[in-house]
C-alpha cells in the first residue's frame, strides 16, 4: 500500500526533520508494503524518483530499521533542504561558502543512543543493491569522514562502499579525492587510516560531502544551514560525528589491503565494472533509537545533481567571472553528468569565449565539455542549446580540442588513469555577426484572452 501524506512546512535540521519537512511539502511517498532491499526496492525507488518523489520504506525484508532514498532528488527537495525557493539555489551555495562555519563539539549526542562494539554485522542494516547487476549491497549516501594524519583538518566526502563480510567493505577512492591523500600518507607510514561513515544526515551534510573545497567542509555545511554543526567525538577515534545522525561507522581503512570491488550503476548512467580498491573493517556501530537508513539509487538523478550540478556551480560560476564581466549565466545540466559546462556571455570580445572556456575546464576536473553561448540563448532548455550549436558554431575556428588531461575515472571515455580528451565550443555569433543574425522572438501572448473555437 502506497499513502501519500500533506501537511505544513518543517524547519530542517536532521534527517528526521527534513523526512517531516518531505511530508509537509506532499514530496514523500511512504511504502508500507514489504519490499526486498535486493533490487526491489532499488526498482521502486527508481520509480518514485521518476514520479518526482522521495520515498520511505517502512517495512524492508528481514529488518526492523526503516529506508528512506532520493531525499535531495530534486531541485525543489534541495530548495526544501536550504529552506529557499528552487531559484534560490545558487545563491544560497555561494553564500554558504562564503560564510563557512565551524561545527560546534558537544558532549553527547543522539547518534551514540544505541552502541555495538563487539560482534559486529553490517548484515544488521538494510543496506540496498540497487541495480539489477550491482556487484552486492553499497552504502552510497553515507558521508565518509577523516582526518588529515598530518594537519588533522577533518575532510567530508562521498566515497561508495561495497559490503564484503559482516565487518569488512570496500571504500571506492576516486584519484582527486582528498580522503585518498589522507589515506596515501597514513599507508606510506605503515598504518591504518581512522575514518568514519555517517548515514541519515542533516541534508546540508549532504551537500558539503559532496562539495570540492580546501577546508574543513563541516564549514560548509555550517554556512549553508547559518548555524554550527553539532558533532560528537567518535567513541574508537579521534574523528567528530554529526551529533544528530542516524548511524555511524566508526572503523579503519586497512594499509596495504586491496580487493575487488564493483560493479555499480554510477552517475554515468553505466555500470562502473569492477577494480581493486581499499579494504575498511568497522570496529564500532552507533545509533539512534529506532533509526532511520538513508540510500540513493545508483545511476539517479539524486546521484546526479547532489554529486555534480548544484555543488560544484559555485566553483564554475566564481572561476568564469573572475575572467570575465560579461558572464551572463552557468549551468552543470545534471542529463550531462555534470561533464558539460554551458556558460552565456554578453557581447563577448574576440578570444573571450576560449579563454573563459579553459577557466571551466580549471574549475572541477569533472568537466569535459564547455559551451559558451550569446545570453539570448536559454542554457537551462536543451533545445535552444542544440539551435545555437547547429546555427552559430563555425567549427574551424569555434572548437578547441585539449588532449591528455585529467577527467573522472568513472567516465567511460577515459582511460585507465582517468586520462581523456576536453572540448570547448565557441557557440556565440561574435562582434558584427550578432548585429546581422538577431534572433526571431515573438512577445508572450495569454490565449485565454481571446475567444476561441
Amino acid at each position: 500500500m502506497v499513502s501519500i501524506e500533506t501537511g505544513q512546512t518543517v524547519a530542517v535540521s536532521d534527517l528526521r526533520s527534513m523526512v517531516a519537512a518531505l511530508r509537509a511539502q506532499d514530496c514523500l511517498v511512504e511504502i508500507t508494503s514489504e519490499v526486498d532491499p535486493v533490487h526491489e526496492l532499488g526498482a521502486v525507488l527508481h520509480a518514485c524518483e521518476r514520479a518526482g518523489k522521495a520515498a520511505m520504506f517502512h517495512k524492508v525484508k528481514g529488518h526492523q530499521i526503516p529506508v528512506v532514498g532520493s531525499v535531495l532528488g530534486s531541485y525543489e527537495r534541495i530548495a526544501i533542504a536550504l529552506g529557499c525557493e528552487p531559484q534560490q539555489i545558487h545563491q544560497r551555495m555561494v553564500a554558504g561558502r562564503a560564510a563557512p562555519t565551524p561545527p560546534e563539539v558537544v558532549d553527547s549526542g543522539q547518534v551514540q543512543e544505541v552502541v555495538a562494539d563487539g560482534d559486529i554485522d553490517l548484515a544488521t542494516i538494510p543496506i540496498p543493491t540497487h541495480a539489477p547487476l550491482d556487484g552486492g549491497p553499497f552504502i552510497n549516501a553515507g558521508i565518509v569522514i577523516a582526518r588529515d594524519p598530518e594537519s588533522g583538518r577533518h575532510n567530508l566526502s562521498f566515497n561508495r562502499m561495497q559490503i564484503f563480510d559482516r565487518d569488512l567493505a570496500g571504500v571506492n577512492m576516486n584519484v582527486w579525492r582528498d580522503v585518498r591523500e589522507f589515506f596515501l600518507k597514513a599507508e606510506a607510514a605503515g598504518e591504518n587510516l581512522p575514518f568514519c561513515v555517517a548515514i541519515g544526515v542533516d541534508p546540508v551534510l549532504l551537500i558539503a560531502g559532496a562539495s570540492k573545497y580546501e577546508g574543513d567542509e563541516y564549514e560548509i555545511a555550517g554556512g549553508l544551514r547559518g548555524a554550527p554543526v553539532p558533532v560528537v567525538r567518535a567513541l574508537s577515534c579521534d574523528v567528530l560525528v554529526p551529533a544528530l545522525a542516524e548511524i555511524v561507522l566508526e572503523g579503519e581503512v586497512l594499509a596495504g589491503e586491496r580487493r575487488e570491488e564493483g560493479p555499480m550503476a554510477e552517475f554515468t548512467g553505466h555500470y562502473s565494472g569492477t577494480g581493486p580498491q581499499t579494504v575498511a573493517r568497522i570496529k564500532v556501530i552507533t545509533t539512534r533509537r529506532d533509526p532511520i537508513f538513508e540510500t540513493i539509487a545508483g545511476a539517479s538523478f539524486e546521484h546526479l545533481i547532489l554529486g555534480n550540478a548544484v555543488t560544484r556551480e559555485p566553483l564554475l560560476d566564481a572561476a568564469v567571472r573572475k575572467l570575465s564581466p560579461r558572464i551572463g549565466q552557468v549551468y552543470l545540466p545534471p542529463y550531462a553528468c555534470g561533464f558539460t559546462a554551458i556558460i552565456s556571455m554578453r557581447g563577448p570580445e574576440p578570444g573571450e569565449p576560449q579563454t573563459v572556456g579553459f577557466a571551466a575546464l580549471a574549475s572541477h576536473v569533472n568537466v569535459k565539455t564547455v559551451i559558451i553561448v550569446d545570453d539570448d540563448v536559454d542554457i537551462f532548455d536543451p533545445a535552444d542549446v542544440m539551435w545555437a550549436l547547429s546555427t552559430r558554431v563555425r567549427w574551424d575556428q569555434g572548437s578547441l580540442v585539449a588532449p591528455h588531461a585529467r577527467g573522472n575515472d568513472l567516465d567511460p571515455s577515459s582511460d585507465e588513469n582517468a586520462v581523456q580528451s576536453k572540448l570547448i565550443v565557441n557557440a556565440t555569433l561574435g562582434r558584427g555577426r550578432s548585429e546581422r543574425y538577431t534572433k526571431v522572438r515573438y512577445p508572450t501572448v495569454d490565449l485565454r484572452e481571446y475567444d476561441v473555437t
